[in-house]
């Protein structure tokens, strides 16, 4: 829930919102607590629901400083710009041992909604293997849904529909 401004707002005792401004940053915590702890917020169902709960430490502070400044402290200033909260294993909360900062694409690859390919011994999701060979999402899922061996369906080209043509493909 939003706090009331004034002396009791941590927006404004943790010392790093400029003439009393909410920064950005503040923003990413509060909302961070919100999905998961206030039941009206929109995104509860997918965290709070769920049992997603973030650190005690964050949320209430300790020893005489403010959750936001405790958070501050452990996750650092976002590093570039549109960095989002990322929990490194989805089951578990928001502990200072299972965030990390990342990037929409990173996020995007650890949705539920992903399908996962094994191929030559690699797991990835259908859009990963699509950027390393060069393909289109929509191509390789397709070629995965009519039936196609995943081997084929991301290391085969089609030739003008007739033929399939093997392409090589650097795994790292």
């Amino acid at each position: 829930m939003a706090q009331p401004k004034g002396s009791e707002n941590t927006a404004y005792k943790h010392g790093f919102a400029p003439r009393g401004k909410r920064l950005a940053i503040y923003w990413r915590w509060r909302h961070m607590i919100d999905r998961c702890h206030v039941a009206t917020h929109k995104d509860y169902p997918r965290y709070g629901a769920l049992g997603l709960t973030v650190c005690d430490r964050w949320r209430w502070g300790e020893d005489g400083q403010s959750g936001f400044t405790c958070w501050m402290q452990d996750m650092g200033p976002i590093p570039f710009k549109g960095a989002s909260i990322e929990r490194k294993r989805n089951a578990e909360g928001y502990t200072p041992d299972n965030c990390i900062w990342a990037s929409s694409r990173q996020q995007a690859n650890n949705r539920k909604s992903n399908r996962f390919v094994t191929a030559r011994g690699q797991t990835m999701t259908v859009a990963q293997w699509a950027r390393l060979v060069g393909l289109s999402r929509a191509a390789l899922r397709y070629r995965l849904e009519q039936g196609a061996d995943p081997e084929e369906a991301i290391f085969k080209i089609p030739n003008h529909g007739v033929k399939l043509k093997s392409i090589k493909a650097s795994i790292k």
